[in-house]
């Protein structure tokens, strides 16, 4: 638990309202250092779990209910009975990411009590940062409702069937947030590969440091940004289509491409009819493609090359990420994040005028290299400091781009590698974190 999680598990604890034994789930949110809408590409991401966290206490019910209460005013409670498919509440509710983590596990054959659940959320992870406090929150309460019912699972399996899961609320996310937020090491990057999920740590020099720095612009999935970020999935799914029609060989995503010469294959803008043509497909693989279901921003225009090229560079990008840590070398590490943040702006399009403006003032406030992470589209900046420089950066970033547009120092912060998320055995007499297991893993009872 991180320091101050003990006070707020306790009022968690007291607010549940129910004298039975209880477990607290821990899950932090996280931040990418390299690759960005690459990992439902099946290409690699080098993310990390960040001390900022969502915690879920929770207890076995008797009215047959899972209920879920948050201590932020901004989000009701909500109750909802658990069936073998639930409907969701309406569009951008946050109580679809609580049926989220219920579905993924009935999905999974878990069976929850019948006698329903009650939970209670808090959490300081900033909202629509581009920092997963979403993803965080599935996690927690995933693992909240596995160690209410004595189930554990592996940390893997685990991660990919809530990155599936996750997708109950629309948004045709990958799976770096939640294999980041169960497998987070202190210290550590991890070098995460796809289909299937691989994960090793990467150390991080001991004089790096890490600012995350809000843009202002909020990237929430369940508001605006969820088209745009599913219309850069469906684009990378359709260019695929093409890659595997123009060369005449299966592709499932891009990371299975023999070459990342293959540009030259690839129009830069089609509409629906122009691209099926393309890529020889049916409406109904269309339909496979790109749910009728799925928001997009434009259905009928589909932006390929430049897309493709920011995701294959994007994969080299985060290679030699790797071996700059490896080498110890802070210098080649921020312009990779650099390079990150042109390729994402101009080909991918999802960075915005005042993330632009904010990783200019990370430079010129000392920063090695920054660059909008997350899914984009608003959130924030990841600026790359030497340690010995962090103040100074912080400074100039409340001088030169906070304070002028009336924001606080709350919008920003020192973000470590941390370690990853938690289970602990409670009771609901306020005795805090009575038994913890090891990060990412639902403890059995004993």
């Amino acid at each position: 638990m991180t320091p101050d999680s003990g006070d707020r598990t306790a009022v968690l604890l007291a607010g549940l309202g129910c004298g039975k034994p209880a477990v607290v789930a821990r899950a932090p949110g996280r931040a990418n250092l390299l690759g960005e809408h690459t990992d439902y590409n099946g290409l690699p991401v080098l993310p990390f779990a960040i001390e900022r966290d969502v915690l879920v206490a929770g207890c076995a019910a008797t009215d047959g209910q899972i209920a879920i209460a948050s201590s932020d005013a901004r989000y009701p409670p909500r109750r909802y009975t658990v069936a073998a498919r639930m409907a969701p509440f309406r569009a951008g509710d946050w109580g679809n990411y609580a049926k989220a983590a219920t579905q993924a596990l009935l999905d999974a054959g878990v069976t929850l009590p019948p006698g329903g659940l009650a939970l209670r959320v808090d959490g300081t992870i900033p909202v629509a940062a581009g920092v997963s406090s979403s993803s965080a929150l599935v996690v927690a309460l995933a693992l909240a409702q596995l160690a209410l019912v004595d189930v554990s699972l592996d940390q893997l399996a685990l991660a990919e069937l809530l990155a599936r899961g996750e997708r109950y609320v629309g948004v045709l996310s990958g799976g770096m947030d939640q294999a980041a937020i169960l497998l987070g090491r202190a210290g550590h990057v991890l070098r995460l590969d796809f289909f299937p999920l691989r994960c090793r740590p990467v150390a991080v020099p001991g004089d790096a440091a890490f600012v995350v720095a809000h843009s202002l612009d909020d990237a929430a999935k369940s508001g605006r940004a969820r088209g745009l970020y599913n219309q850069r999935v469906v684009e990378c799914r359709l260019a695929c289509s093409v890659l595997a029609a123009r060369l005449r060989r299966p592709l499932e995503h891009l990371g299975q491409l023999p070459s990342s010469d293959v540009l030259d294959l690839l129009p830069e803008v089609r509409s629906r009819a122009e691209v099926m043509q393309d890529a020889r497909i049916t409406d109904a693989e269309f339909a496979r493609l790109v749910p009728a279901t799925v928001t997009l921003a434009d259905p009928d225009r589909f932006v390929l090359r430049r897309r493709v090229r920011h995701v294959l560079g994007e994969a080299a990008r985060v290679a030699a990420a790797e071996r700059a840590l490896a080498a110890g070398d802070l210098s080649a590490l921020g312009r990779l994040l650099d390079a990150s943040h042109g390729s994402g702006a101009t080909d991918y399009e999802s960075s915005t005028p005042a993330a632009d403006a904010l990783v200019g003032v990370a430079r010129e406030g000392g920063a090695l290299g920054a660059r909008l992470m997350g899914a984009g589209f608003g959130g924030a900046v990841l600026a790359l400091v030497e340690r010995e420089r962090t103040d100074a950066l912080l400074a100039t970033l409340d001088d030169r781009f906070y304070r002028p547009r009336g924001a606080g120092p709350h919008a920003r912060f020192v973000a470590a590698p941390s370690t990853g998320a938690s289970v602990a055995r409670a009771s609901t007499d306020r005795e805090a974190c009575a038994r913890q297991s090891p990060p990412g893993e639902v403890r059995e009872p004993g």
